[in-house]
C-alpha cells in the first residue's frame, strides 16, 4: 500500500497542478472540477504518507510538526491566486512530496525500494532478510494491520467525531453572504488555521513533557459551541466572525487528531497507513457532506423555510452528543496515555511517569522496594518482550500489560472498552501461549523475562 501511494501521489499532484491553473486562465468550470478531483486524489495520499512519517517519531514531535504543517498549508493557500497558482498548485505540493521522499530515504524506506516493481515474494524475502539483519528496527515497525487487527474502539470514535466536526464546520460556508473582514489575509478559515497552529505550538512548548491532549480537546469544544451561539444570535450582522470562531475550535480539534493518530499507531502497534488513511477518508467525507448540507441549508434559509438560529442550535446539540456520548474526555485520555516508551527506546516523560507510578501502586506485582515509575517502565518493557517472543497479537499485547499490573477481568474490559467475554477470550489465549494457568504465574513470567 505504501508503494502504491508513493506511485499515485506525484502524478495526481502534477495533473492537478496543471489542470487548475489552466482552468483559471480558461475560466472553465469543467477543468476546475477535474483539477480538484485529481487534486484530492493526490492530497489525500500525501497527508496519509506524511502521517506515516510522523508515526516514526515521538508523539511530542508530532505535537510540534502537525501545527507547523497546518501553518505552512494555510500560508500557501493564502498566497495562491490566479497569478501565483503555479506556485500554490504545482511547486509547493511537489516540493512537499520531494521532502517526503527524502525523509523516507532517511528512515529506511528509500525511493528505489518504494517504486521497485519486483514480485511480492522477492519483496517479502527482502523484507524478511532486513528484519533478520536489523531486529530492533523491525520490531519497532507497525504490524497490527498485517496481523488483521481491527481499529480500536476509541480510534473509531475519534474518526466518527472527525467526520461530524468537519461536517458541522463546513455546514455554514456557503450561507455566509456578508463581507469577510479577513479576506485580505486569505479569509477567515485560513486566518484561523494560522492562529490555531501558532497557539498549538505555543501550548506544546509551554507544557513541554507535561503536554496533555485532553486540554486541547477541552479548548476546542467550547470554542465551537461559542461560534454556533454567535451564529444563532448574530448571523445576520456578524456571520464572518461567527464562522471564524467555529473554524478556530475545529482546527484545534483537527490538529489534535493527528497527534492522537500518531500516539495510537505507535502505542497500539497499528499500521499508521491504515489509521491515517481512515482518518483522512472520514475527514474528507465530513467535508463533502458539510458542503452539500451547506448548499441545501442556504437555499432553505434564503427561502424562509428554515431559520439560521435553528440550524445553529441543532449543530450545538450534535456537538454535545459527540462530547458526552461518542468521544468523551475519558476516551481522549485513554487514546493518549501509556505511550510505551520502553518499546521505542525513548525516555519516559514526567507525565507518563506519574501515570505509571499510580498504576504500579495498584498492581499486585508491584515491587515495593523500587520507585513506582521505574517499576512500571520495567513491567511494560518486559511485557513488550514477552509479546514479541511469544507471538501475541496487538490486542493481547495490551491485555498482558494490564494483567501484569494485577488488573481484574472487569477492569481490563472497562479500560479497553471491550466486552468481558472478549476480554476473557484474550486472557485465555495469553495463558495458552505462555503456558501459564493463573495470573500470578503470568506476573512471575513477565517479571523474570528479559527478551
Amino acid at each position: 500500500m505504501r508503494r502504491l501511494l508513493f506511485r499515485i501521489t506525484p502524478f495526481a499532484l502534477l495533473a492537478s497542478g496543471i489542470l487548475i491553473p489552466l482552468a483559471i486562465r480558461a475560466n472553465s468550470e469543467l477543468l476546475m472540477a477535474c483539477g480538484f478531483v485529481v487534486g484530492g486524489i493526490g492530497a489525500g495520499p500525501l497527508q496519509v504518507l506524511w502521517g506515516d512519517r510522523f508515526s516514526h517519531h515521538s508523539v511530542h514531535f508530532a505535537a510540534f510538526a502537525s501545527p507547523a504543517a497546518a501553518i505552512v498549508t494555510a500560508s500557501v493557500a493564502a498566497l495562491s491566486s490566479s497569478q501565483t497558482s503555479f506556485m500554490g498548485f504545482i511547486v509547493v505540493p511537489l516540493l512537499s512530496f520531494g521532502l517526503l521522499v527524502f525523509h523516507a530515504d532517511r528512515t529506511g524506506h528509500p525511493w528505489r525500494e518504494l517504486i521497485d516493481k519486483s514480485d511480492p515474494d522477492s519483496s517479502w524475502d527482502s523484507a524478511s532478510q532486513s528484519a533478520v539483519a536489523e531486529p530492533a528496527e523491525a520490531a519497532a515497525q507497525p504490524t497490527g494491520f498485517r496481523a488483521g487487527s481491527r481499529v480500536p474502539l476509541g480510534v473509531g470514535k475519534l474518526m466518527f467525531s472527525i467526520m461530524t466536526f468537519s461536517l458541522l464546520c463546513r455546514m455554514f460556508d456557503t450561507m455566509n453572504s456578508g463581507e469577510d473582514p479577513l479576506a485580505f489575509l486569505g479569509g477567515s478559515p485560513i486566518f484561523a488555521l494560522v492562529v490555531v497552529g501558532a497557539a498549538f505550538i505555543a501550548i506544546v512548548a509551554k507544557a513541554g513533557d507535561r503536554f496533555n491532549p485532553t486540554f486541547i480537546y477541552r479548548l476546542s469544544l467550547p470554542i465551537m459551541v461559542a461560534g454556533y451561539v454567535a451564529i444563532a444570535l448574530l448571523f445576520d450582522s456578524h456571520a464572518a466572525i461567527s464562522l471564524l470562531i467555529i473554524n478556530v475550535g475545529y482546527e484545534f480539534f483537527d490538529i489534535l487528531t493527528w497527534v492522537l493518530f500518531v500516539d495510537a499507531s505507535r502505542r497500539r502497534n497499528e499500521n499508521a497507513l491504515y489509521i491515517f488513511g481512515l482518518g483522512v477518508a472520514f475527514m474528507f467525507c465530513g467535508m463533502a457532506l458539510g458542503n452539500a448540507a451547506s448548499h441545501i441549508l442556504d437555499s432553505l434559509v434564503a427561502g424562509g423555510n428554515v431559520q439560521a438560529n435553528v440550524v445553529a442550535m441543532a449543530a450545538i446539540l450534535c456537538l454535545v452528543i459527540v462530547a458526552f456520548l461518542v468521544l468523551p474526555e475519558g476516551t481522549v485520555a485513554q487514546l493518549s496515555r501509556r505511550e510505551g516508551h520502553a518499546e521505542r527506546g525513548e525516555e519516559p516523560t514526567a507525565e507518563n511517569n506519574d501515570l505509571a507510578e499510580s498504576e504500579a501502586k495498584d498492581s499486585a506485582a508491584g515491587d515495593g522496594q523500587a520507585d513506582g515509575a521505574a517499576t512500571a517502565d520495567r513491567i511494560e518493557r518486559h511485557c513488550a518482550a514477552v509479546a514479541r517472543d511469544f507471538g501475541l497479537t496487538p490486542r493481547e499485547s495490551e491485555v498482558i500489560v494490564l494483567l501484569a499490573y494485577g488488573r481484574t477481568l472487569a477492569i481490563i474490559a472497562r479500560d479497553l472498552h471491550i466486552a468481558q467475554g472478549t476480554a476473557r477470550t484474550h486472557i485465555e489465549n495469553i495463558y495458552r501461549k505462555l503456558d501459564v494457568h493463573k495470573q500470578q504465574e503470568l506476573i512471575d513470567l513477565v517479571e523474570n523475562h528479559e527478551g
